[in-house]
Formats: C-alpha cells, sequence, structure tokens
C-alpha cells in the first residue's frame, strides 16, 4: 500500500525523468483508471504538452501542466509510477503510459485497479475537493495544529492517524511504525492520551516519516534501508519487537490488521 513516504519516491521519479520534456504521447491502456473522464479528452490535453512542476499532497501525486491544469495520481493499495528509458520495457500492469518526445516514457501501473489518474483545474481546489486533511510532513501542520486536529476525536489514535482527512499521507504500516516508536497502544483514544505522548507521537510521525522519505524506504519495499530499531522489517506474523524480543501481536483496528508489542506498547 503505498503511503506518503512511497508517493515522495513518486514525486521524484517524476521530477527527475518527466519534467520539461514534450509529452508526445499519451496511452490509456485501461481506461477504467481515469473513471468518468473521456480518454480523448485526457489525452488532447496532455499531448503537445510538458509537466513543468510536481507537487505531493498527502497520498495524492499531482504535476502541473503548462496548459494551466494538473495531471493527479492516486496509487490505491498496488499503483506505482516508473520511468521507462527503452522502447519495449514497460512494465506489467501498465495503466497509464505518457511518452515523451525521443526520451523515454512515464508508466502508472496498478495492479489491482484501485486508484485514479485525472486532471484537476487548480491543486488547492483539488484538494478541498478529496478532503484531504494538512500534509503529515507540512511544515504549517505543527505540534498545536496537530493538538486541533485531534483532541476532539474520540477514536483509537491508529484510526485517527490513517483518516486522511485528519492528516493527508499515513497508511495502516506507517502508522504502526510511528505508534512503536512513540510506545503508544494503538488501540488508545487520542483524546485520552497524556500531553507527553501527544507530543511523541507528533514527533515520531515527522522522525519516521522524514527517515522512511531520506532513505527512500517505502511501505513494503526496501525495508532494510530502515534504521536499527525500526518496527517494519519485523511486521509479520511471528515477528520480534526489535526493542525487546517479544513477540509481536496482531491486531485488528477498524477491519485493517496491525502490529504491535505488548511489552514496549503497554496495554497493546
Amino acid at each position: 500500500m503505498p503511503e506518503l513516504p512511497d508517493v515522495e519516491g513518486f514525486k521524484r521519479v517524476l521530477a527527475k525523468n518527466a519534467l520539461r520534456k514534450t509529452i508526445d504521447r499519451v496511452v490509456v491502456s485501461d481506461a477504467r483508471i481515469l473513471g468518468k473522464l473521456p480518454v480523448g479528452k485526457f489525452a488532447s490535453s496532455l499531448e503537445g504538452a510538458q509537466l513543468v512542476a510536481a507537487r505531493r499532497h498527502g497520498k495524492h501525486l499531482m504535476a502541473n501542466i503548462d496548459r494551466g491544469q494538473w495531471l493527479t495520481l492516486h496509487f490505491g493499495p498496488a499503483g506505482g509510477l516508473q520511468f521507462v528509458g527503452k522502447p519495449g520495457g514497460e512494465p506489467p500492469f501498465t495503466r497509464v503510459r505518457f511518452d515523451f518526445a525521443g526520451d523515454g516514457s512515464l508508466a502508472y501501473t496498478n495492479r489491482r485497479m484501485i486508484g485514479r489518474v485525472g486532471l484537476a483545474e487548480d491543486a488547492a481546489d483539488f484538494i478541498a475537493e478529496e478532503k484531504l486533511g494538512p500534509d503529515a510532513l507540512d511544515r504549517r501542520f505543527d505540534f498545536d495544529a496537530l493538538k486541533t486536529a485531534v483532541l476532539s476525536l474520540k477514536r483509537d489514535v491508529k484510526s485517527v492517524l490513517m483518516d486522511q482527512q485528519v492528516i493527508a499521507g499515513i497508511g495502516n504500516i506507517y502508522s504502526d511504525e510511528i505508534l512503536f516508536q512513540a510506545r503508544i497502544n494503538p488501540v488508545e483514544r487520542v483524546d485520552k492520551l497524556s500531553p507527553a505522548e501527544l507530543k511523541r507521537l507528533f514527533t515520531e510521525m515527522r522522525k519516521v516519516l522524514e527517515t522512511a522519505v531520506d532513505r527512500r524506504a517505502g511501505s513494503e519495499q526496501f525495508l532494510e534501508r530502515l534504521p536499527k530499531g525500526y518496527l517494519l522489517p519485523e511486521r509479520k506474523r511471528g515477528g520480534h519487537c526489535p526493542r525487546c524480543g517479544s513477540v509481536l501481536k496482531v491486531l485488528k483496528i477498524g477491519g485493517r490488521t496491525g502490529y504491535c508489542c505488548p511489552r514496549c506498547q503497554q496495554g497493546c
């Protein structure tokens, strides 16, 4: 499931390989990924144009088109973005491909077809229409903003972290890591956290996500790049806590499977 660190990686792929290149052709292999947007309208908006800026908000990636619109990409649970440098190198499950004039292609892949590629007139309006909360790594989203966002909620802290309308970018996998590093029980109600716990939550949220981005570790790939003492490489049934060695506990929260340490996260 691509989360903020993954999508930040996709943003870097796009920025490095696609900006300021003329899009010669747009190939849509499965129109379902566009939703109600007609293939012809989508292709004509991009063919002959250039992408001039890349922006990420939570799990969404956007690229400004020099004609004024924005290309929007959401990856769902199994999407990705790859640069293909040679003809015929299209990866499996490519749903949309952007061919650049004489300089490779950008392939949007999605194995499960849960995701969306589209167009938006304005990035800020798109974020509002998607009802996204502040990006988890937005510098304007400080500790006071976090308190304002969560303290009126009477829900477990893991579900709050995963709620894209509260904080955009964190999913099931990185919420486990953040809560592990903060030593907080995932099922604890967020409005019952002490001031010290809430501060640790904010600090570790920033630290974990920034570390993953810096080390280019995703939610399921390149976990070996994470520092020693991180939960994710052991996040499996029968996995052991990297801190104390206890067998990790498996939880079901809101229909999602989570992992925690019963010793380090008291009450887990």
